[in-house]
């Protein structure tokens, strides 16, 4: 069931087009990775979607409601955090939580115990009676995701989420969003660095001069751009033999040879890959693995730049 649907989204600065004419379709329980370079139009995006920049034509529905006609019900529904986001640095974080609670019109007998489950689930419930000012650049972090769930909203609006974290803080970010996306939350997050995106994101949309140049769940990117399965294949002994005979087999295309490990492309599906292992075996090679091989985002946005000349910077 769509959650967040697109239509026709435009936002011009005087002769820029930083989104330009954008529709995409967000079902719930998935988890949207934006990528793009910086200027991509990724941020613009974002902050229409959040109903802080209004757009120039076209819209967008949140759970059916029009964001350009209700933009107060929309902010009912989503939890916005901008790259850059200020909190009242003068007050506990059980303070700045029940303030924003109240803010979101969460009942009041529900306040103490949204507040309880957040600060958990953030890990910082050891911190609740300290001052905003002074957590580290991870805590207030987590404390500004603390603060968009204070209200269970249904998507997640997430701009460049790790920016200025060091690896440690990265890393426990990535894990209370991936615990999110295992639990159904709808997630949309843009980041230029692709490997904070990896592994919980469900969808990947490519944006470039504020056009959205693709979108889709990993695995039909990765088709629609390669046009092939891809496989990993090990043996035992030799290699120079195994090359030949992979080389020479119909539908298969080798792509790399790392001793007794071979990356290939399958042309045809998995009676291919099949008739390849009986073909090696036939001819005495052992087979010991066959896996299918994953590509990376990295890869994946390579590709994709390469193909359809993005500029990325």
């Amino acid at each position: 069931m769509a959650l967040l649907e697109i239509n026709q989204l435009r936002k011009e600065y005087a002769s820029l087009v930083a989104v330009n004419d954008l529709n995409l379709t967000i079902d719930k329980g998935q988890v949207l990775g934006l990528i793009g370079p910086n200027g991509a139009g990724k941020t613009t995006l974002l902050r229409m979607l959040a109903t802080v920049l209004p757009p120039t034509d076209g819209t967008a529905l949140i759970d059916s409601i029009d964001l350009r006609k209700k933009p107060l019900e929309i902010r009912k529904k989503i939890g916005y955090l901008p790259d850059f986001f200020n909190l009242y640095r003068d007050l506990t974080l059980t303070e700045c939580l029940d303030f924003f609670a109240r803010a979101y019109q969460v009942p009041t007998s529900q306040i103490p115990a949204r507040i309880a489950e957040v600060l958990d689930y953030v890990n910082l419930t050891s911190k609740q009676h300290d001052f905003v000012r002074h957590l580290s650049r991870g805590m207030v972090q987590r404390l500004g995701l603390a603060v968009l769930l204070v209200h269970d909203p249904d998507i997640l609006l997430l701009d460049e989420p790790a920016s200025g974290l060091d690896p440690m803080a990265r890393i426990q970010l990535r894990d209370i969003l991936k615990r999110l996306s295992s639990e159904g939350k709808t997630i949309v997050i843009s980041s230029h660095i692709l490997t904070e995106l990896a592994g919980f994101c469900t969808h990947v949309g490519i944006m470039n001069q504020g056009n959205l140049v693709l979108s889709g769940s990993i695995d039909e990117i990765e088709r629609e751009i390669s046009g092939s399965g891809k496989i990993i294949l090990k043996i035992l002994e030799d290699s120079e033999r195994a090359s030949s005979l992979i080389r020479d087999f119909p539908g298969i295309i080798l792509e790399e040879a790392f001793d007794s490990t071979f990356h290939i492309s399958v042309e045809s599906g998995p009676e291919t890959v099949a008739a390849l292992n009986a073909h090696l075996v036939s001819n005495h090679i052992r087979v010991i693995h066959i896996s299918e091989r994953k590509s990376s985002l990295e890869d994946l946005f390579m590709q994709i730049s390469r193909d359809k000349n993005l500029t990325v910077s």
